[in-house]
């Protein structure tokens, strides 16, 4: 039994994570302590996977190779995403000026403003846990409407996400910043997402990443001018193409079809994917997420120890994304055709 704010008595009763685990306060502190070397080798690898692609495209210059090597950097580019997510955490590197300088620099590849993602997602995981709503970041959809609905945001997701993260929300930020102190909270522009950026300081943090936001995008503008073949193909094209599907396949099963408000617990209310180990270690373990949720914190090349205590109490796992993919569109297609 679980008694909510306003007294309502819910049938959600559920183990602790402790009572599951039954992992010791030691055990937990070992778990929760960062690798120096590994996370930075793994950061060379995927790194350099995707300018040795890139070396393949240049080399061979066919339109099939390069179809391929668009392919796989765009999946690469969601491994960027990962990396970018856990620094978010400051749980990739050991030191928080790496974090936040890794997370800066793969955020601005992605055309992304780090200081953002950072809290609204530090948010997203506050309002999961105590109220059990996904709310905050790109894996806001628990389930769609139909097929079509799927397939636009499958071929759209990351401009939907850059217009709704980036320019709707620091218009607001910014039109905050030129009020006098003088003016009342409430005078604020009526933004949900304002409510995510707690202090004065978190919203210039936004408002700064915005401007090197602003000063990458030149560079790279710039820089195509001068070499434009080596940026059109190296970089603009897969960005533009493959990034945003390989964002949504990804992104999307963390909280699909989960429970969430007063049905949800911490084990009914996020996905966990197995996959492959390439893909794991590509993919930074990202696809542990129930894992994540139980401790943000943590290292993510321990979550794979924390998978084997936890897995038989998981009340949604899948083993492949592919596969979870074809269950979802099988089911829209069949719920359109009666």
């Amino acid at each position: 039994m679980e008694i909510t704010k306003n007294n309502e008595i819910i049938d959600n009763a559920r183990p602790s994570i402790r009572e599951v685990t039954q992992i010791s306060n030691e055990e937990l502190r070992l778990l929760h302590e960062i690798p120096t070397f590994r996370p930075i080798v793994q950061t060379f690898v995927v790194i350099s996977t995707y300018f040795i692609l890139s070396a393949i495209g240049f080399w061979l210059n066919n339109w099939a190779v390069w179809l391929l090597v668009w392919l796989v950097q765009g999946f690469l580019f969601v491994c960027f995403f990962a990396a970018i997510h856990y620094c978010s955490h400051y749980s990739l590197y050991k030191s928080k000026n790496t974090n936040r300088f890794m997370g800066t620099f793969l955020s601005l590849v992605l055309l992304m403003n780090f200081s953002f993602h950072k809290y609204i997602h530090i948010g997203h995981h506050r309002e999961a846990k105590i109220k059990g709503k996904i709310v905050g970041d790109t894996s806001a959809w628990q389930t769609f409407p139909n097929i079509n609905t799927y397939l636009f945001a499958l071929t759209y997701f990351y401009p939907l996400a850059a217009w709704k993260n980036w320019w709707l929300i620091t218009k607001d930020l910014y039109l905050d910043s030129l009020k006098t102190h003088n003016e009342e909270e409430s005078a604020l522009p009526a933004n949900f997402y304002l409510s995510y950026f707690k202090t004065l300081e978190q919203r210039q943090f936004v408002l700064q990443n915005n401007w090197l936001l602003l000063g990458w995008f030149v560079l790279m503008v710039g820089l195509t001018i001068i070499f434009p073949g080596i940026l059109f193909f190296g970089y603009w094209i897969p960005l533009a193409t493959f990034a945003s599907p390989f964002g949504f396949i990804f992104s999307i099963t963390d909280h699909y079809g989960c429970e969430s408000d007063l049905n949800h617990n911490l084990w009914n209310d996020t996905r966990t994917m197995i996959s492959n180990p390439i893909i794991r270690f590509y993919y930074w373990n990202n696809n542990y997420h129930v894992e994540h949720h139980l401790y943000p914190s943590m290292p993510p090349c321990n979550y794979s120890k924390i998978h084997e205590l936890i897995q038989h109490h998981l009340q949604h796992i899948e083993k492949s994304y592919l596969m979870f993919h074809l269950k979802v569109m099988q089911g829209l297609i069949s719920a359109k055709s009666h």
